[in-house]
């Protein structure tokens, strides 16, 4: 079990609570090669009965087949789409879906002669999972720091998009991680490589693959394993054949193992879940 759930996490747990009347619309935005993973279930708590927009993004890392079986459970509870947010049409089906919402809203108050707001969304999701590119693109201006590191928005900004405004918000963790849910989130970078130690990382993250994608790690001439004592084998043997030395002619197994996080960290037509 990791515990990484930074004081200004649960202070945005408590200002969601607080502010739940606020927001017509929870924008709910997750990594595509976790859908379920990257999905902090305490958000329904908080939203209840709002509408809810479930946005994956990098579809062009992960398997499609898989995660449309996995999303269609999503659609119970909203709205989805799935997108790459680098992609050219992926402001065109986001903003006409929060459009949408905005003249369902005009409708009703037209009825009652009343002025129709703008609508306000509220952008949660994990660390690292886009928050910020997404707030941009719908802005079509940089007004949100992008950065590739988890936890970089550390306080509210709302942002004007005409008929709606977004308010960003920290990446949000469950205050508790156990399993292989943890290594998941450090692999797609949604907790921060800092919280655990090269090793532990290393080892957590081979079995991760080993398990549901094993074939990545034959491809680079490796075993799949799930002992440690055979894991820090296989990097030391990716040492070798890497030509990854130390003075001395000594296998560098902190490079073997950082260059197996890199790779490990970029493959695609991957879903963890």
């Amino acid at each position: 079990m990791i515990n990484w759930f930074p004081g200004h996490m649960a202070k945005q747990f408590r200002l969601l609570k607080e502010k739940q009347k606020l927001f017509d619309l929870f924008i709910i935005l997750l990594d595509s090669r976790l859908p379920l993973s990257s999905f902090n279930p305490e958000i329904f708590e908080i939203a209840k009965n709002k509408k809810i927009l479930f946005i994956f993004n990098k579809i062009d890392l992960t398997n499609l087949t898989r995660l449309k079986q996995i999303t269609n459970q999503y659609k119970e509870k909203g709205e989805v789409i799935l997108t790459n947010l680098k992609s050219k049409d992926a402001f065109a089906k986001i903003n006409s879906i929060i459009n949408k919402y905005y003249l369902e809203s005009k409708k009703r108050n037209d009825l009652k002669n009343k002025l129709t707001p703008p609508l306000k969304c509220v952008v949660v999701g994990m660390p690292n999972v886009g928050k910020s590119t997404l707030i941009n693109l719908l802005k079509k201006s940089k007004v949100a720091k992008v950065g590739a590191m988890a936890g970089v928005t550390r306080s509210e900004q709302w942002i004007n998009c005409k008929n709606y405004m977004l308010l960003d918000t920290p990446g949000l963790l469950m205050p508790k991680i156990e399993g292989d849910i943890g290594p998941k989130l450090a692999l797609v970078g949604s907790i921060s490589k800092d919280a655990i130690s090269l090793n532990e990382f290393i080892v957590e993250i081979y079995k991760v693959v080993s398990k549901y994608f094993p074939e990545k790690i034959e491809e680079i001439k490796l075993k799949p394993s799930f002992s440690e004592e055979e894991i820090y084998e296989q990097i030391y043997e990716h040492a070798k054949n890497s030509n990854f030395l130390l003075k001395g002619n000594e296998l560098d197994f902190n490079k073997s193992a950082n260059n197996l996080i890199n790779y490990f960290s970029n493959l695609t037509n991957v879903i963890y879940d």
